[in-house]
């Protein structure tokens, strides 16, 4: 299978979602994945962290990709 940007956008990727509230005293939501330090995304609701994240993670993949960069990929989830 060619690993390419719809392989990695189809593998099942550890998601997680804080609320942060801001110095108005709103709060927002950041989304993160954690085989990508410093990716984010962020919205006034989880749903929409978690679009942003979508459009944060394919961006670094499509550069990691064309900068021939090795992409990591999620780790296995295991059960005891």
């Amino acid at each position: 299978m060619k690993k390419d940007l719809n392989y990695y956008d189809g593998l099942p990727w550890k998601v997680e979602i804080e609320p942060e509230r801001q110095d108005d005293g709103t709060i927002i939501y950041i989304a993160s994945h954690p085989e990508f330090e410093g990716v984010m995304g962020s919205g006034a609701t989880p749903e929409e962290a978690l679009a942003d994240l979508h459009t944060a993670r394919r961006a670094m993949i499509e550069s990691l990709l064309t900068e021939g960069y090795p992409v990591p990929e999620p780790t296995a989830i295991t059960t005891a």
